[in-house]
């Protein structure tokens, strides 16, 4: 959240692909579920991600690019892979904290852990 704070002061653009939603309401409804937080949270971090100033891009225009890196890259998820695909296509850098993505990816120059 701290990165996302200081993306959007410092006005850059966000991109991501559609799925970033799907993936996020179903780490919240999971959440719920295992009683990390409440249904109350979970609906305002909810709202807070319909709010959230990012272009949506569709899954599908890069779902080739993803499956590419996925083959070349140790068969590492799609679904990963493909918010990769989407920042490289946008010429934007992809903020990551997964540690198996970095070590994959780090090397490319714009795959970076938030902070950074």
């Amino acid at each position: 959240m701290k990165t996302l704070q200081q993306l959007t002061r410092a006005n850059d653009s966000l991109v991501a692909p559609e799925l970033l939603y799907v993936e996020c309401a179903s780490a919240l409804v999971a959440g719920v579920r295992r009683n990390r937080w409440t249904g109350i949270d979970a609906d305002a971090a909810y709202g807070l991600l319909m709010r959230l100033p990012v272009k949506s891009v569709s899954d599908r225009r890069h779902l080739d690019r993803a499956w590419e890196l996925s083959r070349r890259y140790d068969n590492h998820p799609v679904y990963d892979m493909l918010y990769a695909a989407t920042a490289e296509a946008a010429g934007m850098v992809l903020i990551t904290a997964d540690e198996t993505l970095l070590e994959r990816l780090g090397n490319l120059g714009w795959v970076r852990r938030p902070g950074v």
